[in-house]
């Protein structure tokens, strides 16, 4: 008798439209400064490791729990919303160039 073995397979998460803003590690340290908390008195309030705290200074990104820890303590918003567009590909045969995809803000 042959045992055959299965992975379960969870489903995908959707897909965020929120991203991390490009200045998080100095918004964080900034209003940690603020509040006269050091990186291990902020670590024991959120409860993490005082190293984590430092990486996520110097730039490290965080998951998406911490960035949710950091924003509820800090009363503050480190993501912003991304706008997808839909792009009508009928009403010009050209060829299309970033700029046709990609708007900056």
């Amino acid at each position: 008798m042959k045992i055959i073995r299965t992975k379960k397979v969870l489903p995908l998460l959707e897909e965020s439209n929120e991203i991390i803003v490009t200045d998080f590690n100095q918004i964080i340290k900034d209003t940690r400064e603020k509040m006269k908390l050091t990186q291990e008195k902020l670590a024991k309030e959120l409860n993490e490791k005082a190293s984590i705290i430092k990486r996520v200074e110097n730039g490290w990104e965080p998951p998406p729990s911490l960035i949710s820890k950091l924003e509820k303590f800090f009363n503050i918003k480190l993501t912003e919303r991304i706008e997808e567009k839909a792009i009508d590909k009928k009403s010009d045969k050209k060829k299309l160039t970033i700029g046709d995809i990609v708007e900056l803000h």
